[in-house]
């Protein structure tokens, strides 16, 4: 194996970076690892070196995996994580998958934009399966040579924020050039020619995770040709792409996204104003097709400052596209009345509701109300199926509290003639829900209803067309080929085999949730399923969401039941 020395060793001076043992522990090794540790310092994904170490003899990779493992207990900071992404690759490598996977699962949870440790796991799940194959090397995005995404702490982002953590520059002290061309930018573009897509996150990004990328020959777009066959990160066009979510404010609470209700001050108004001044009305009035899509943070119809830009554009014939990112709630007919212009844009409607029943919309969504948001969601349908709108889409984070609603809000989206339901995972974005996180992180195997979620993952309708399950395709993938509770039960069980297995795991709580969202998959309206459910989730200690089922089953025609908290 053939690691050259890293070029920019930044602080390690001529020190060796892995505080190693006196003893002799094989100098070439620990050499091969010293060169490892220095390319994974800076925190990227590093794919030519999980390619590298995929062609080493079972010998080499045996050494590599006793030497990184005996080392480990011996370091601290950005070494111990290297070595520890390294021996999830060499686990998986040399011969315990499982296991690799399970030490770079539990580094993600810790880090979870990490894009090192998700492009290992990336690199692990698929290297070897016969699938899609991990490596990127002839592929192509667009997002860094088109995208112009603003966030709230006034940085732009290359393309969605959760899907990298790299940023172009700051709305605040910059001119537009000097954020489109920075060295940040230029990098971004220049990870994304050279293959390595070092910068993203393999775990979020759907364009990666359903290998929907492009080949890199099969790029038809002149100016995106020429980027290509020229090697270009410094771009003469601006973006075609206009992302803005720079403003957080919301009518709404969601404890997924924030603490409470955020309202711009006067004070941020007027920094909104410069910015939609001097940044956004060149853009706005710029020469060639703009994509605008308001708002990726807080709810356009919520803020003024989104309220005047979309003023313009219903007032201007701009030579622009519109999508409209919204909860709905104050998107009604007469609010859409008031600017008509808009529909000549022929907009795209993203709206985020998170759940399909008023009991669970209440806590998820909060203080909205489904009796508020349902009618809207009308409206919004039927301009799709008019044509007024180009697109239409529901939107859900997923978590404890809503899992159990994934398959029925794909049925909410046929009925309404919705283009797609898309479920994304809940991100520890830190603060508020930093706290409670664990609580909430269905996607952990070490959740106690994690079984029951990847039971409910394997109902037929997420299978569906038009569930586009982004980084939630991740465990889906696990859970149809990993065994799980339902699969002691025969082939096509009947009820009646689901009691009996219900009445075996008795004192089994976790069990017996796995097997009722597993019955429910099949048995939709089962009351008694929704009753042993809701038992058990209490018995765990999950109290309110024992409540949501019961109050599904009430909805069902069953009798109103609360059940005593524990």
């Amino acid at each position: 194996m053939d690691f050259a020395a890293h070029d920019h060793h930044d602080g390690c001076g001529d020190e060796s970076v892995i505080d190693a043992p006196t003893a002799d522990t094989g100098p070439d090794y620990l050499q091969v690892l010293e060169n490892i540790v220095a390319h994974l310092e800076d925190g990227l994904d590093h794919p030519e070196i999980w390619q590298l170490l995929s062609a080493a003899s079972d010998a080499e990779i045996a050494e590599l995996r006793a030497l990184t493992k005996g080392l480990l207990g011996q370091q601290t900071g950005t070494v111990l994580k290297s070595l520890s992404v390294l021996l999830g690759i060499l686990h998986a490598l040399g011969g315990d998958r499982d296991g690799g996977l399970a030490l770079l699962d539990r580094l993600a949870i810790q880090t979870a934009h990490c894009p090192q440790i998700a492009g290992a796991l990336f690199f692990v799940q698929r290297h070897g399966q016969g699938g899609p194959s991990p490596d990127l090397s002839n592929r192509f995005c667009d997002s860094p040579f088109v995208k112009f995404e603003t966030l709230m702490d006034g940085t732009v982002a290359p393309c969605c924020s959760i899907w990298t953590q790299q940023r172009l520059g700051s709305l605040d002290g910059q001119t537009f050039a000097d954020i489109w061309n920075s060295p940040s930018a230029q990098d971004m573009r220049a990870s994304i020619l050279d293959g390595s897509f070092r910068h993203c996150n393999k775990q979020r990004c759907s364009f990666i995770i359903d290998d929907v990328l492009p080949t890199r020959d099969a790029v038809t777009d002149p100016d995106l040709r020429h980027i290509i066959d020229a090697n270009v990160t410094a771009l003469t066009k601006g973006p075609r792409w206009l992302f803005l979510a720079h403003d957080v404010t919301c009518n709404l609470a969601c404890p997924s996204c924030r603490g409470g209700i955020e309202v711009a001050d006067e004070e941020q108004e007027r920094r909104f104003a410069i910015i939609e001044r001097d940044v956004f009305g060149p853009l706005l009035n710029a020469e060639g097709e703009v994509l605008i899509s308001v708002s990726g943070q807080g709810d356009p119809w919520s803020s003024p400052h989104y309220r005047s830009i979309l003023r313009y554009m219903s007032d201007h014939d701009l030579d622009a596209r519109l999508d409209l990112h919204t909860n709905a709630l104050l998107m009604n007919e007469a609010r859409w009345a008031h600017y008509p212009g808009l529909e000549r844009y022929l907009p795209s409607v993203n709206v985020s509701i998170d759940s399909c029943t008023p009991w669970v919309y209440a806590t998820v969504r909060r203080p909205g109300t489904w009796a508020k948001l349902l009618p809207n969601l009308q409206f919004i349908a039927a301009k799709r199926a008019r044509g007024d709108f180009r697109e239409f889409h529901i939107n859900a984070t997923i978590q404890l509290d809503n899992f159990h609603e994934m398959p029925a809000l794909v049925d909410l989206a046929e009925t309404l003639g919705a283009d797609s339901v898309r479920l994304y995972m809940m991100q520890n974005t830190g603060g508020h829900l930093a706290q409670d996180f664990a609580h909430k992180n269905i996607g952990s195997a070490h959740h106690p209803l994690h079984p029951a979620f990847l039971e409910t993952l394997r109902d037929e309708r997420l299978g569906r067309e038009i569930a586009h399950l982004y980084d939630v395709a991740n465990w889906r993938a696990r859970a149809l080929t990993m065994t799980l509770p339902s699969d002691s039960l025969p082939a096509q069980y009947s009820l009646l085999d689901l009691h009996d297995a219900l009445r075996e795991a008795h004192g089994m709580p976790e069990r017996v949730v796995a097997l009722c969202a597993a019955g429910r998959t099949r048995f939709r309206d089962d009351l008694d399923l929704l009753l042993i459910e809701a038992n058990a989730l209490v018995e765990l200690g999950f109290s309110a969401q024992g409540q949501y089922r019961l109050n599904e089953r009430t909805a069902l025609g069953g009798e109103a039941i609360t059940l005593p908290r524990r």
